[in-house]
């Protein structure tokens, strides 16, 4: 009982502190609130200056960066060998449109389908940039596909290939303008991610199947490129 005696004296205690901290606090805001008042009307209204322009870091920024860490390819250069009938070549076409027509793609079809779509992408864009004197987004995906051809030059490599020319100058389609150029380069990464979703479903080995899905990353990120550059320009 005796200690519940002192609680409660403790109680009223506390409970006058409280009352005499709020009618402290309350004196105090009923002063600051007179003096806010006189203060009020003696402050000078600031003088309005013109804005100025900030760039906006989203539009000014590159829309490809080169180097995309996302692109990882991760290349063994040791791997197992691969049977010698899939190293024939028994193309049908060229690039990824000779690749997503042909049913009988050996490991080696795959391969040179991939390096020649990827010079391909790379010739056109370098001839827009030229005809159109232009630099984005064809600078940087330029240098991105660059990228990719050496990706594919390290896999030739560790298998003891021979890495194929470029001719892609044969196969060359320039357009007539920014938007139909905008439009090809769409129209090139859709047809170059599907060829790289249809190699995919083989039974690879596994540093070609890495670069082939580091590759398609890299192109979806240039789709996305393009197909801004569509939007502002239609």
């Amino acid at each position: 009982m005796k200690r519940k005696e002192h609680t409660i004296n403790l109680k009223k205690h506390h409970s006058l502190y409280i009352i005499l901290a709020a009618l402290t606090v309350l004196t105090l805001s009923l002063a600051t609130g007179c003096t806010s008042r006189e203060d009020a009307e003696t402050i000078t209204p600031p003088v309005s200056t013109p804005e100025t322009s900030v760039p906006d870091a989203a539009t000014d920024a590159p829309l490809i960066e080169p180097g995309n860490p996302s692109v990882d390819h991760n290349l063994d250069s040791s791997p197992d060998p691969v049977p010698e009938e899939e190293l024939v070549l028994s193309r049908e076409g060229h690039g990824a449109i000779g690749a997503l027509s042909d049913e009988n793609l050996t490991l080696l079809d795959m391969l040179t389908y991939a390096v020649e779509d990827e010079y391909l992408a790379h010739g056109e864009y370098i001839e827009i940039m030229d005809r159109f004197d232009v630099e984005r987004p064809y600078g940087n995906i330029s240098r991105s596909e660059e990228m990719h051809l050496s990706f594919l030059e390290e896999v030739y490599g560790s298998y003891g290939i021979p890495f194929p020319e470029d001719t892609s100058s044969d196969h060359l389609i320039i357009p007539e303008n920014l938007l139909e150029a905008a439009e090809t380069g769409v129209q090139a990464e859709i047809d170059n991610i599907a060829m790289y979703e249809k190699f995919m479903t083989y039974d690879l080995p596994e540093n070609i199947y890495t670069v082939f899905e580091a590759l398609m990353k890299g192109s979806e990120s240039h789709l996305l490129a393009f197909q801004k550059q569509v939007d502002r320009l239609k």
